[in-house]
């Protein structure tokens, strides 16, 4: 990610802990109940989550995992998510880009992308694709949601992003995962991916 873009994203988590009304949207409480349907019951041993943000969806997706790796590059994002999971000894919340700072190896059994890929620019959305199913274990599962709406800081389009995931990644779609085809109708993409 470019630093311009870093310090966009650093700029808006300091003038607001809350940038995109995590807490407190309709729209993020439905989709991250989707979110949640589309990567399964759990419990996930291991579990990685791209883009953190301030930690509110992740507080979620905690629930499920026996332990869970959050990433985030803006530094006040990361100390916000640090202060919200701090009772939760089985997260470890890491800053850092994508994808330069993904945890090394693979064995993940659940990998989250909600609301991240469409940020990163041509090169690093490109390796972040091609290092995807890397991260994941035998069996593991790719959740991606994206808003479809447009913005003049998103470097492609939900759709464009999720074509990509389809085509690019080498992972196997899963067939409509929790009646996914409906959520472009809700405002946003959903996707499921499962090693081939």
């Amino acid at each position: 990610m470019s630093t311009a873009d870093a310090d966009h994203f650093e700029a808006r988590f300091r003038a607001d802990p809350d940038p995109w009304r995590y807490e407190a949207s309709a729209y993020e409480r439905a989709k991250y109940a989707r979110t949640l349907d589309a990567c399964g019951p759990g419990p996930f041993p291991r579990a990685l989550e791209l883009g953190a943000a301030n930690g509110v969806f992740s507080a979620l997706l905690a629930k499920r995992c026996e332990e869970l790796v959050t990433i985030d590059f803006s530094p006040t994002a990361v100390g916000l998510a640090r202060e919200r999971l701090a009772g939760a000894a089985h997260v470890t919340v890491l800053q850092g880009t994508i994808p330069d700072d993904l945890p090394l190896g693979d064995g993940f059994d659940l990998v989250v992308a909600s609301e991240v890929l469409y940020y990163l620019p041509g090169d690093d959305f490109r390796r972040t694709v091609d290092r995807l199913p890397r991260l994941l274990g035998a069996g593991g599962r790719l959740v991606a949601a994206h808003w479809t709406g447009q913005a003049p800081d998103l470097h492609r389009s939900a759709a464009e992003t999720h074509r990509a995931l389809r085509t690019g990644s080498g992972l196997r779609p899963v067939p409509d995962p929790v009646g996914a085809t409906a959520a472009p109708a809700r405002g946003y993409l959903l996707d499921a991916f499962e090693m081939r």
